[in-house]
């Protein structure tokens, strides 16, 4: 048959098309193998990433928790705790939380007898602090909390200032874990009475005009007068709680008659206040201007720790929630809901208040819970016994 060039013409432009797509069907050899993943159709229709053994070790935990179904846990008596329960519980479901909140004082006398006879009822023991350290860790009554991490963001340095370590040697490595602080000293001062720059530094404290107008919370125990007295030991020095002592202060038990001496005017001066319990006062108009005096840096802090107790009824439950509870998510809502501290994670934004203070004004020395710290608050606990002998508590 005769072919004209029209026709030849068009039978080389289909063998050269054809031969196009052929080299474009063929895979490419000269593209990098890291650039380059395997195409969705060339995935088994099964096939996922494989898990770590951490994430594996996770997910038996918290099937594990909910079969147990709750975690008892110890604290103080803030309906703020109480809200943070809630968010760990909206979490993860299935798993409910036996929170009971009294003194530090309280629960280590009454976890201590329990023990003896044999009952181990409870699981965490949350803001424990010196309790722990004096009490339930020489007796045997704790378990090490690094047995219970398993996340490793809560692991890595870089989450936390001064490193994750850190957290356990502020608490004098007694199996505690520190993930909160509040700078110390602090005490208050009423500015409705006394204005601003009358009082600049602690040792201005010692002025003799001041004499009979401060109010001292109770420090016969481990409490918040204790521990304001204990950081000025350590800060100041023991001859200046001394001559503090000498101003004479009205000695009260009760947090809130503490306030309410304090915001009255009377007693202008307060040490060892409830800062939550202050700040309902404030809101409520009662006292206008109340101010923090404070050290220009802070080198003395108190420290928020998390224990876990022999023997816990629920050891996968306190498992999941000390994870949670270390966890950004956790800080983030301890921060939120408590607002008078500061976390240790550098991931977590600081409280909304101005007064308390940031990592910024922090050169960290020691903790209420260290070597240092601990020598200071037994130092205070002597000198409680002989100060109260003739001197009534309010």
């Amino acid at each position: 048959m005769k072919t004209n060039g029209k026709q030849i013409w068009l039978l080389a432009f289909i063998v050269l098309v054809m031969s196009s797509l052929a080299a474009c069907a063929k895979p490419a050899s000269n593209v990098s193998s890291q650039s380059a993943g395997p195409a969705p159709a060339q995935q088994p229709a099964n096939s996922e990433t494989p898990k770590e053994a951490w994430e594996r070790e996770w997910e038996k935990t918290v099937e594990l928790a909910k079969k147990e179904g709750e975690v008892t846990i110890i604290g103080p008596a803030a309906t703020s705790r109480e809200e943070l329960m809630r968010q760990f519980e909206k979490q993860y479901p299935g798993i409910k939380v036996k929170y009971i909140g009294m003194r530090p004082s309280l629960a280590v006398s009454k976890l201590l007898a329990e023990q003896q006879q044999d009952k181990y009822l409870s699981d965490i023991l949350l803001e424990g602090g010196q309790q722990i350290a004096f009490d339930l860790f020489p007796a045997g009554a704790t378990d090490d909390i690094r047995k219970f991490i398993v996340f490793p963001e809560i692991q890595d340095d870089n989450n936390w200032y001064m490193g994750y370590e850190a957290g356990y040697s502020m608490a004098s490595n007694t199996g505690q874990y520190v993930f909160a602080i509040i700078a110390l000293p602090n005490i208050h001062i009423n500015h409705d009475v006394i204005p601003e720059g009358e009082i600049k530094t602690l040792q201005d404290l010692l002025d003799p005009r001041w004499r009979g107008k401060m109010v001292l919370h109770n420090f016969a125990r481990q409490a918040q007068g204790h521990g304001t007295l204990a950081a000025l030991a350590a800060s100041e020095g023991k001859e200046f709680v001394l001559k503090l002592l000498e101003q004479e202060p009205l000695v009260i038990d009760d947090p809130r008659q503490l306030i309410e001496a304090y915001v009255t005017g009377k007693y202008p001066i307060g040490i060892g206040l409830d800062n939550t319990m202050l700040r309902q006062f404030r809101e409520q108009g009662v006292v206008k201007n109340s101010g923090k005096l404070q050290p220009e840096v802070s080198t003395v802090v108190t420290p928020f720790p998390i224990g876990v107790l022999k023997n816990q009824p629920h050891p996968n439950a306190a498992k999941v929630f000390i994870n949670w509870f270390l966890s950004k998510e956790g800080q983030n809502q301890f921060v939120t809901l408590t607002k008078e501290s500061q976390s240790r994670r550098k991931d977590v934004a600081e409280s909304v208040y101005e007064d308390v203070r940031g990592w910024d004004k922090v050169d960290y020395r020691t903790s209420n819970l260290e070597k240092e710290g601990l020598e200071a608050a037994k130092w205070v606990t002597e000198l409680s016994k002989t100060y109260f002998q003739n001197r009534p508590v309010k």
